[in-house]
């Protein structure tokens, strides 16, 4: 992993991107996250070791504003090494996009799911832990259960949202441009 100016500057710009827009679901109470779009985009951009390493420090520094933020971290690991390990998935087009969700999604809805059952009982600070709630009170489930379901649908969703902008923009040729300077 070798590092330059371009790639520090990258890395702290994905994690502020990361941060405003955790901030922005957060705030709002949306059931996606927005926490990954930045760690998804360095994963692309300079491979698995930048997607996971500003998938930490996002998780650090998101952990200022939402406490429960670094518990997480396993989730944005996974999301990093998986965005830029599966790198033949970055083409423009909707099939690969597909592919490159299911492998990111399935393993971030376990690991996710795991800490929110087993470590926060079931209540976090994320807008999907309304639906849990909800769930739980009509559903004679366990909670390991009604929690994955929630996640893999919402991560999905949340994961389907940020490779689709971040596929869109690292297939723009200006931003290609940016890349080889």
């Amino acid at each position: 992993m070798k590092f330059g100016s371009k790639k520090v500057t990258f890395v702290a710009l994905c994690v502020a991107i990361n941060c405003v827009s955790a901030w922005f679901a957060f705030s709002l109470k949306l059931p996606v996250y927005l926490d990954s779009i930045g760690t998804i985009m360095a994963g692309f951009s300079f491979g698995p070791a930048f997607g996971v390493l500003t998938g930490v420090i996002s998780a650090f520094v998101n952990s200022i504003g939402d406490s429960i933020a670094i518990y997480f971290m396993p989730t944005q690991i996974i999301v990093g090494f998986t965005s830029g390990y599966f790198g033949f998935l970055k083409k423009n087009n909707f099939k690969s996009k597909f592919y490159l969700t299911l492998a990111m999604s399935i393993p971030v809805a376990i690991s996710s799911s795991l800490i929110a059952t087993y470590l926060f009982g079931t209540v976090t600070t994320a807008g999907s832990s309304y639906i849990v709630q909800a769930l739980r009170a009509i559903l004679d489930l366990s909670d390991f259960v009604i929690v994955f379901v929630v996640q893999i649908i919402t991560d999905y969703a949340d994961k389907l949202i940020s490779i689709l902008l971040v596929s869109k923009i690292y297939n723009m040729k200006s931003f290609q441009n940016i890349l080889k300077k």
